[in-house]
């Protein structure tokens, strides 16, 4: 795989849209940017638009276990 030169706004985009994945799909999730990213002409649309179609792909809802976690009105 070749390097990709990102700015640090560009950098700054793919990984905030990384954190908002389950930590388990971050690096899945910035292989497939990479990936998505080589050989293009990378502008700052660009990469959010390949974020943002990547991070449908790799999100999934929080796990809700049902119990009470101490909510407003837990007590």
């Amino acid at each position: 795989m070749s390097l990709i030169a990102l700015s640090d706004s560009q950098l700054d985009t793919v990984m905030r849209a990384a954190q908002a994945l389950h930590v388990s799909d971050r690096d899945p999730f910035l292989r497939a940017v990479a990936f998505a990213l080589a050989g293009r002409e990378i502008g700052d649309g660009t990469v959010g638009r390949v974020c943002a179609e990547l991070q449908k792909r790799f999100w999934r809802p929080p796990e809700i276990d049902g119990r009470n976690n101490g909510g407003k009105y837990g007590r």
